[in-house]
């Protein structure tokens, strides 16, 4: 069976990006020609090209923003033929315009929309996107139902054709490490006696980093042992330096740019902050709990992914003291616990994952036209 499937770009800091990476490494490409079309990694980051071309998948360059991509990708598509299925991962409204590309071009494909973001307010245009997507794609994914209902329409979770790919991680990289943890700690000079708060994501919007700075003030001025460790860069550098140096931060915030060794760092941590203004269903929530990490979010974060009781939520409008007190109420501190029996029963290990969207990809490919 030949499958193409349809990302963003080659690096290590988008959520997506990882997702799809883990699928395809655990995709048995012994059974499937498996080819990925998806930007070039951005400069700044480490590739995962070189683990995906070693694994068997082929790799295709596709330009990573919206005006040049749907030339490109008629383009093509215009010279591979023969896919059996198509696997779009989507987090915007032009990719329903690609839909409608993959389907005039690649007429005897079955096309697997995916959705990963819950990106409000809902507008005009989302709801068009809502109507080409559902005139094209044979089968929609979302990381979450939220996520589904946002990017393909309010009911889509009622429709046969509509399922949850819940973001699994590897347990043989996500697990709790004593000895990851100390290695971490002690690279970036965190004192013995610290409580280490920690982000990874991407510098933007979404992640809401200004507002987890006031957090992180709030929760020094209840205990001065607390320090903040992010992971990441992007688009907000600048203003999260601002913010630092304007709320007298400065030597308690360590910035690690941007990294691929996560599970290192999720365990290095006391508590994972995720202050989002929006997400999908974030894939760094279960890296956290695979490592046994308590984890504070907001409550704009949809639940999907809160699959132990480490995951704890506020409202983004609770007094930066609840949110202080909170965090040093569910992070005391120490070895992390192994909550892998949750996880696996709820179907969040990647090699249980991957059978299941070969099985998907194997119903489809035996399904007539739509």
């Amino acid at each position: 069976m030949r499958i193409l499937m349809i990302g963003n770009n080659l690096g290590v800091q988008s959520g997506v990006q990882r997702y799809i990476q883990n699928l395809l490494l655990h995709i048995d490409t012994r059974r499937y020609q498996v080819d990925l079309l998806a930007g070039a990694c951005p400069p700044n980051q480490q590739s995962t090209g070189p683990a995906l071309a070693a694994h068997g998948v082929g790799l295709f360059e596709l330009p990573d923003n919206d005006k040049a991509r749907l030339p490109a990708l008629a383009k093509f598509l215009r010279q591979h033929k023969g896919y059996q299925i198509v696997h779009l991962h989507t987090a915007s409204k032009a990719n329903a315009l690609a839909c409608v590309l993959i389907r005039a071009l690649c007429p005897g494909a079955k096309l697997i929309v995916h959705s990963h973001i819950v990106y409000p307010p809902m507008t005009l245009v989302w709801r068009m996107a809502h109507g080409l997507y559902q005139a094209t794609a044979h089968w929609f994914l979302g990381c979450g139902v939220a996520a589904g209902r946002f990017v393909f329409g309010d009911h889509i979770d009622e429709k046969q054709n509509f399922s949850v790919a819940c973001n699994a991680v590897d347990h043989t990289r996500f697990y709790p490490d004593e000895a990851a943890r100390q290695r971490v700690r002690a690279q970036y000079h965190i004192p013995a006696d610290a409580r280490l708060c920690g982000f990874v994501g991407r510098y933007n919007h979404q992640k809401n980093l200004l507002f987890l700075l006031e957090v992180f003030a709030a929760m020094r001025k209840a205990d001065d042992r607390w320090h903040l460790l992010m992971v990441g860069g992007g688009e907000d550098q600048a203003a999260v330096d601002q913010k630092i140096a304007a709320l007298g931060l400065t030597g308690h915030v360590t910035q690690a740019g941007i990294r691929d060794d996560v599970p290192a760092f999720m365990n290095a941590f006391d508590l994972f902050l995720l202050p989002s203004n929006f997400e999908g269903s974030p894939i760094t929530l279960v890296e956290a709990q695979g490592c046994g990490t308590p984890c504070l979010a907001s409550a704009n974060v949809p639940d999907d992914g809160a699959v132990t009781d480490l995951v704890h939520f506020l409202p983004l409008d609770a007094p930066l003291e609840q949110w202080a007190q909170t965090a040093g109420r569910i992070a005391p501190g120490g070895p992390h616990a192994d909550r892998w029996a949750e996880l696996e029963s709820a179907g969040y290990e990647q090699r249980e994952a991957a059978r299941r969207m070969e099985a998907l990809y194997e119903l489809l490919a035996g399904v007539g036209s739509k």
